[in-house]
């Protein structure tokens, strides 16, 4: 695990891996508001499907944490397995009644088609 600092807030990597398709990683990150979990590929040049990446993302309003530090939520995710975090945080979420967004995000890279 490496810790980032970025503008004062914390930044972890929790998973980092690369092959030859796609590096994969895992980042936990705050800002002044909020607290996000995402899972990103970015495949490789040549790779990638139609030249797109992908982020899926939880955000939580550190407002609305009830008592959830970024500390716990941190602990909780580095403990459970790679492909089970995504779903075991929103449960963990849902069942201490913390609203939180979260969706898919793709998007389009032409130089992956190179």
């Amino acid at each position: 695990m490496e810790q980032l600092e970025l503008f004062d807030y914390r930044r972890d990597l929790i998973f980092d891996s690369e092959n030859q398709v796609a590096h994969y990683y895992d980042i936990l990150h705050e800002t002044k508001d909020t607290i996000s979990y995402s899972e990103h590929i970015d495949p490789k040049k040549g790779f990638a499907i139609c030249g797109m990446e992908y982020e899926e993302y939880v955000d939580v309003k550190k407002d609305r944490l009830n008592g959830l530090s970024y500390d716990q939520i941190f602990k909780y995710l580095i403990n459970l397995k790679k492909e089970e975090r995504l779903d075991m945080y929103k449960a963990l979420l849902k069942f201490r009644d913390i609203p939180f967004e979260s969706d898919l995000f793709t998007w389009y890279n032409s130089d992956l088609n190179n």
